[in-house]
């Protein structure tokens, strides 16, 4: 055997305990002989060969634990000396699919990638937004590295956007070494877009630190990528902007730019197409400086002959024990308690006490307390296959309880659980029966909720689409009201001022022929628009029975239709009565009044089904009066007004009064002031945050 020796010396030490072992065993056997024979007795036996095997397997275990070892080899350590930081941009930006499965995701696996091929380098780990944060220093635990990167996620940073300029200053200050120039890699793996770095400042940090940057490009280029971001109940949505769905591609003119700022840095545009991180960072240094390479200098391999050591002392110890026809007999014995040892449960005195609590909370209706009781029994240890079979059967039978009177999506959880529970049941106890029965009863059950799902999902399809039509048809009544409105006041013509506009004055005044011409059509198209509000009711009436189907349980139910409801019916009446004002041109203003009434709670309508809340609505009611009495004032009216009596009364509303003289200490002017100060430090730092304005 070439070159052998025991890689752990220190351990040879154990076989000190060889001698004392054995005198032991000496000193047994000869208290064993002299006990048989102060019995009478005449047995032979083979007790000193016995125990010599076993001395000797004892020393060959000690010896297989010094790591004996053969055939030295030896492999050379390369050193490459280049520190590497990956800078991860983790914006929201890189959340989008374009990049399957997403730009982060593949930005994380490329980094895993890299790591896979480094030998001996420093890597280090940053991630970046709107600000930077360090999540590994550089190190040589490669392990540690990919745990931190595993822990990448978004909104890990301070704040949102994306700035590289934060990311370069946070890796030279605080994890570049300085005096290590031309041997430092700065990897940065970004979909671009910055929002607030100063290219010229990060160009000038990269040049005075000598670092060099490799700029990988992910994403798009062409084509946009909307930005799914998942809500607390994990709905998924698109991130929007201003009501608008925001599409994010890769910025390659900002990366190229940076790029051609400097002989320093290099760009990388790998888009959306398959690459593998590691090649191309080796191909990236092949030229690149090293600090130090040594290729003579190495570590010794040497084959492992702890196995050579191990099988005899293991067939000493077993021809020890065969050795004797009884020791024949003991052997399989021996075996059999070791190999159940792993099975055997220790006995649970608690057990009957605490299944019956269960039973008692199963009788009493408290159906989730029974079932948390027989699931902390099932965890527990001492019971046997049949008492596991009962625990998981009773569990199955509140499961299927808690269905009850559910909501179909609670209730088919429920009954699904029920169904495990009964399916252990049965393979605890294949002879217990009803728990097939109760597994065929609840498959029709969860077969029957998820036919409740789908007809459940179908209506709920229904109503959306009916909304939307509702939607559609307010918004037509609301644009062809407020087209109708805009036609007669720019048909009507000023008339004689009147206190109370809304009543036609006791004289007529005689209308213009063009009025009179007109009057008839407005008074149709009127009437008609009154028709498709009334159709709009029977609508919404409808849509307001089918929401109410579902809460027939409820004493007074309410769905979002109830003040809709009253808000078209006031539409109704103010169309009709403006439809009967039309028809004479005395009452047009009042009629415009009416219309402008209409066309306010059409858009309040609007607004509550769309989801708005109503905390304009005092200031939508004040605009509306002061709308009525501009409706109301004409051209008439604001010449009747003396331009001299309306100065006077502005020179009596403002006129100079005395100011009251402070009575406020200097004391407490200082503290006022101090005050403000800390106020308009604050208002800065939020701006200064505020000014990343794309959060994504």
């Amino acid at each position: 055997m070439n070159g052998f020796t025991f890689q752990s010396p220190a351990a040879l030490a154990l076989l000190l305990l060889v001698p004392p072992v054995a005198w032991l065993l000496f000193r047994a056997r000869k208290k064993r002989l002299a006990l048989i024979h102060a019995m009478g007795g005449g047995l032979t036996t083979h007790r000193r060969l016995r125990d010599v095997l076993r001395t000797i397997a004892l020393t060959l275990m000690l010896l297989a634990l010094a790591k004996p070892g053969h055939s030295p080899q030896t492999q050379s350590v390369s050193r490459s000396g280049r520190d590497v930081v990956f800078a991860l941009d983790v914006s929201q930006s890189m959340l989008a699919q374009d990049a399957k499965p997403s730009r982060l995701e593949v930005a994380k696996q490329a980094i895993r990638d890299a790591l896979d091929v480094m030998n001996n380098q420093r890597v280090g780990l940053v991630i970046y937004a709107g600000s930077a944060s360090i999540l590994c220093p550089l190190t040589y635990d490669y392990d540690f590295a990919r745990y931190m990167l595993d822990e990448v996620h978004p909104r890990t940073v301070e704040f949102g956007g994306t700035t590289l300029q934060a990311a370069v200053e946070k890796t030279v200050d605080q994890i570049f070494i300085d005096g290590r120039g031309n041997v430092q890699d700065l990897i940065v793996l970004t979909d671009g877009g910055d929002h607030g770095s100063k290219v010229a400042r990060e160009v000038s940090i990269i040049e005075e630190k000598q670092v060099d940057v490799l700029l990988v490009g992910l994403g798009d280029p062409q084509r946009g990528s909307p930005i799914p971001i998942e809500d607390e109940e994990g709905r998924t949505s698109f991130l929007q902007e201003d009501g608008k769905v925001i599409r994010t591609k890769l910025d390659e003119k900002a990366l190229q730019d940076l790029a051609s700022r400097s002989r320093r840095i290099t760009y990388s545009p790998v888009g959306i197409r398959p690459f593998h991180l590691g090649e191309l960072y080796l191909d990236y240094a092949a030229d690149k400086q090293t600090d130090a390479a040594d290729g003579d200098t190495g570590i010794t391999i040497y084959q492992d002959a702890s196995i050579l050591f191990l099988l005899p002392a293991l067939v000493l110890l077993l021809l020890s024990e065969l050795w004797t026809s009884k020791g024949l007999r003991l052997l399989p014995a021996a075996a059999i308690l070791i190999l159940s040892a792993p099975t055997l449960r220790a006995e649970n005195p608690n057990f009957r006490s605490d299944f019956d609590a269960a039973l008692t909370a199963f009788a009493n209706g408290d159906f989730e307390t029974a079932a948390d009781t027989f699931s902390d029994l099932y965890q527990t240890d001492g019971a046997t296959p049949a008492q596991l079979a009962a625990i998981r059967f009773n569990q199955g039978l509140c499961q299927l309880k808690l269905a009850d009177a559910q909501d179909p999506q609670l209730a088919l959880i429920h009954a699904r659980n029920a169904q495990l529970a009964f399916l252990s049941a049965k393979q605890n106890a294949p002879s217990l029966d009803q728990a097939g029965v109760q597994l065929e009863h609840t498959s029709t059950l969860i077969a029957t909720y998820l036919e409740e799902i789908r007809k459940r999902e179908e209506q709920e399809q229904k109503q959306n689409e009916a909304m939307e039509q509702l939607i559609a048809s307010l918004q037509a009544l609301l644009e062809n009201q407020q087209t109708l409105h805009d036609e007669v006041a720019a048909n009507d013509v000023p008339r004689p001022n009147q206190r109370n506009r809304k009543q036609a004055p006791k004289d007529p005044v005689a209308p213009p022929k063009l009025a009179t011409e007109n009057a008839a059509t407005f008074h149709t198209r009127q009437t008609t628009l009154h028709t498709d509000a009334t159709a709009i009711e029977t609508e919404m009436k409808r849509i307001d029975q089918s929401m109410r189907a579902p809460l027939e349980d409820q004493p007074d139910p309410v769905t979002i239709m109830a003040e809709p409801l009253q808000l078209i019916a006031q539409v109704i009446a103010a169309q009709l009565e403006a439809a009967t004002n039309l028809n004479t041109w005395n009452t047009w203003p009042h009629a415009r009044t009416l219309q402008n009434s209409a066309i306010r709670n059409i858009e309040k309508i609007l607004q509550i089904l769309a989801g708005d809340s109503d905390q304009d609505s005092e200031e939508s009611e004040d605009w509306e009066e002061y709308e009525e009495d501009e409706e109301y004032m004409d051209d008439s009216d604001a010449e009747g007004m003396p331009s001299s009596q309306t100065s006077a009364e502005l020179a009596a509303g403002t006129e100079m009064q005395a100011l009251p003289v402070p009575n406020y200490s200097a004391d407490e002017i200082l503290q006022q002031e101090k005050g403000n100060l800390q106020f308009r430090q604050q208002n800065r730092a939020k701006a200064n945050a505020g000014k990343v304005k794309q959060d994504y």
